[in-house]
């Protein structure tokens, strides 16, 4: 899965994404209706602990985005550095097909 820096990025990027929202989510639950959630001793405490860790996935992801940018720019150079040499149409045998010059 993992063969270059772009492809584990674009992994992390997108595990980021769901955990970035989940974490949202449940601090947002924490923090408007705890009723809702059971065996939690201290909603305070827990809404942090989910708040904190939203963070850390947004961290996560910036560095993934960083990541994918980085080998984006790194996959353009070797591109450019490729030479040209040898890229052209084929002009020997070419077939007539649909051609009025009879």
């Amino acid at each position: 899965m993992c063969t270059d820096v772009g492809d584990c990025s674009r992994g992390c990027a997108f595990y980021s994404v769901v955990g970035f929202l989940f974490t949202g989510w449940v601090g947002l639950m924490i923090s408007t209706q705890p009723f809702f959630m059971t065996g939690i001793d201290d909603p305070d405490e827990a809404k942090n602990s989910a708040f904190g860790a939203m963070g850390m996935f947004l961290f996560t992801l910036i560095a993934s985005l960083v990541g994918m940018f980085y080998d984006a720019q790194k996959k353009g150079e070797e591109l450019a550095a490729e030479p040209a040499e040898g890229y052209q149409l084929n002009q020997d045998d070419v077939p007539a097909y649909g051609t009025t010059y009879e």
